[in-house]
């Protein structure tokens, strides 16, 4: 059974394009269970292992989320990502293409442990991730006239994948 909540957090916490609604950042450590944690797509977040395409939010790591290969597997216990939401909205706002979800999210779910967290910031939820059980959804309430930030929560497996040694 996945487990709903439903939050009101009324308004962004700075005034950068995408920015997550007020106090939500300081719930990342109670949804991943951990404080061990990448954060893709970080922009002006300022938790976890900050990684993003941009070197004008000062993330811990410059890189495309689609190749981490910098990062060892299994290197953090959860991770959480803030993707562009469409094509239109990562050209006008990031000026970059839309990440392919099937990479990123491999990328994101092989540097976190078996067991571990991993949550994705859309506007509806989120596939299910390769390897992946879903957990938890958050609803977070914002403003009106605006969409909901759905948070799909789930959690890797614990059985190594096909091939894995």
């Amino acid at each position: 059974m996945i487990k709903r909540d439903i939050v009101w957090l009324p308004r962004p916490s700075a005034k950068y394009p995408g920015c997550y609604p007020l106090g939500f950042e300081q719930m990342i450590p109670e949804l991943l269970q951990t404080k061990n944690y990448a954060h893709l797509f970080c922009g002006m977040a300022r938790t976890g292992y900050r990684i993003d395409i941009s070197s004008t939010v000062f993330p811990d790591l410059i890189a495309d989320v689609e190749n981490l290969s910098t990062i060892a597997d299994n290197q953090f216990d959860g991770a959480i990502a803030d993707p562009p939401y469409n094509e239109k909205f990562a050209k006008e706002l990031y000026n970059v293409n839309l990440p392919r979800w099937s990479k990123w999210t491999e990328e994101m779910c092989r540097i976190v442990k078996p067991g571990g967290y991993l949550a994705v910031m859309q506007n509806y939820v989120v596939p299910r991730i390769k390897d992946c059980q879903y957990d938890r959804i958050l609803v977070i309430l914002t403003r009106i006239k605006q969409y909901p930030k759905i948070v799909t929560v789930q959690r890797k497996s614990d059985a190594p994948r096909a091939g894995s040694p």
